[in-house]
């Protein structure tokens, strides 16, 4: 599981983060507001689509060798997969910033893929 950040979410914080004396300094995690599976994102893209998705896993090893196929070095597929099998076991990082910086809550992933909608028909 992953919090997805929304881009406008993070380049808002950018914003007052280079134009805000208070942020000078800091360093943030910024993170979606809620932690969702990677099928319930395809389900929220499928949502925002009107279509009909599902979300099939795959194994580590065949990821891999998708990528090395992609051209790939070795030390990528690796890297990956090490970094998101934690998120397989557990959810990813998650942190309020993005509502406590912008006073608003960040934008959910269905927001997001129903803003982006027409990038996946």
């Amino acid at each position: 599981m992953t919090s997805t950040v929304d881009e406008r979410d993070v380049a808002a914080v950018a914003v007052r983060a280079l134009l805000e004396p208070e942020h000078a300094g800091r360093t943030y995690l910024l993170t979606g507001p809620q932690p969702l599976t990677q099928a319930a994102k395809v389900d929220a893209i499928g949502r925002a689509t009107g279509r009909e998705l599902s979300f099939a896993e795959i194994t580590p090893e065949q990821v891999r060798q998708g990528m090395l196929a992609a051209g790939l070095p070795a030390e990528i597929p690796d890297r990956l997969l090490g970094s998101l099998a934690g998120c397989a076991r557990a959810p990813g990082p998650f942190s309020t910033t993005v509502a406590e910086v912008l006073g608003r809550p960040g934008r959910t992933f269905a927001e997001w893929a129903t803003d982006h909608a027409e990038r996946f028909r």
